[in-house]
């Protein structure tokens, strides 16, 4: 058996979740990190896997286990690793507090290294933090992740990093993006994608399998279902939102309209993904009865006065909490609209991945209490939630919610 570890980015709890849905036997190995044995006769590509991740920055082949930290235990895992030119460039990057990678440490290695005929150079971290995925892609790194367990200290060997220049062309490159409205990353939206692919059985989801976001927005969410595999149907009230939704997709898979209503009685046929004009109460209109396997979405989530860079600023906390008793309310109100419309195209078994407003005013934090009581009563389990995706400072944070029907 082989064992990998999993670095995650800045929300671990999400990319934990999405991990566990493509690999159901992974676990948690430390803080921010996963682990996940594989068979040698499985044809295990970290480089293709973390391709399909979004909050996997970093997989790591453990190499060995050992009872101390030294540079002669670090140099000589390094020199199992080196080809045959004997020259080594090489990182190291501790993810525990407990250890730190000082530039006497990789200086020691480095002297080691040279002590066996290698020709060493190193890299150090910024202010003794882990090595970026960007730093160990661009300098070429050979890096070693130190991680302490009980009683000996685990050292793999980064084995494959995520393509950060994939992954910021998505997010700045496309034609259209709104900042303003709130919109989920790209690689947040992997992740939430990702989630969406097991039913209620765990079993993964086909080639043929359709993903809806009825608040499709600027198109982010479908666009990473895309590239997942997904047949995608998305909506929007807006028709300009619609229209900005398709060229960014337009723009990722060079694809044009095809005439073809294959499962959609108004709309239209792009490829393999679809869009239309609704409501996202009335999306059931438009699709066929039990027609889609999983939603996938980031809804409305009040005024945007509320969000993370645009703090309300009413006079007193108590009109503050007015305000989003408010919004609260009508926000009930269009969720469970949604929820009750949405449950007629969901096939039996189906996925709802939704991430649902938590408003944090002062020690108080008011949510969408209601909805989450009701899921149950209009036909839906819940699986995971709430696991929380948000800025910092963020007056509204996002909680992802995952149900089947």
């Amino acid at each position: 058996m082989i064992s990998y570890l999993f670095v995650f980015g800045r929300t671990p709890h999400l990319a934990l979740a999405e991990l566990a849905s493509l690999f159901p036997d992974v676990t948690h190995f430390t803080a921010g990190m996963g682990i996940l044995e594989v068979s040698q006769d499985d044809c295990f590509s970290a480089e293709s896997v973390i391709a399909s991740l979004g909050g996997t920055v970093k997989i790591a082949e453990v190499l060995e286990d050992v009872p101390k930290l030294s540079g002669a235990a670090l140099a000589a895992a390094l020199a199992k690793t080196a080809d045959v030119s004997k020259r080594i460039v090489f990182g190291i990057s501790s993810y525990h507090p407990s250890i730190s990678v000082t530039v006497g440490l990789l200086t020691e290695v480095k002297q080691v290294l040279e002590s066996m005929g290698y020709t060493a150079r190193f890299v150090a971290g910024r202010d003794k933090e882990p090595l970026t995925s960007v730093v160990v892609s661009k300098q070429k790194l050979t890096e070693l992740i130190i991680v302490p367990k009980k009683q000996s200290i685990v050292l793999a060997k980064t084995v494959a990093v995520q393509d950060f220049e994939s992954w910021n062309r998505r997010d700045y490159g496309r034609p259209y993006a709104d900042p303003k409205s709130g919109m989920l990353p790209p690689k947040v939206a992997r992740m939430a994608v990702n989630i969406g692919m097991l039913n209620d059985k765990c079993q993964m989801l086909n080639e043929k399998s359709t993903l809806l976001d009825p608040f499709c927005g600027m198109g982010t969410i479908l666009a990473e279902a895309v590239l997942s595999g997904w047949n995608v149907v998305g909506s929007d009230q807006s028709k300009e939102v619609v229209d900005k939704a398709r060229r960014n997709l337009e723009w990722l898979t060079g694809s044009r309209p095809i005439k073809n209503q294959d499962g959609i009685r108004q709309g239209e046929t792009l490829s393999s993904w679809k869009l239309f004009i609704s409501d996202a109460t009335h999306v059931s209109e438009h699709l066929l009865k039990e027609s889609i396997d999983a939603i996938v979405t980031e809804p409305f989530m009040g005024s945007t006065r509320l969000g993370g860079n645009n703090p309300i600023r009413p006079i007193t906390q108590s009109d503050q909490l007015k305000t989003i008793k408010n919004i609260i309310k009508g926000l009930e109100k269009l969720y469970l609209g949604c929820l009750k419309d949405w449950h007629k195209v969901l096939k039996p078994g189906g996925r709802l991945v939704m991430t649902l407003p938590a408003f944090q005013i002062g020690e108080r934090t008011m949510f969408v209490k209601r909805v989450i009581d009701s899921c149950e009563n209009l036909g839906y389990t819940k699986l995971l939630g709430p696991l929380e995706y948000s800025r910092p400072q963020a007056v509204v944070k996002r909680e992802f919610y995952v149900w089947h029907t």
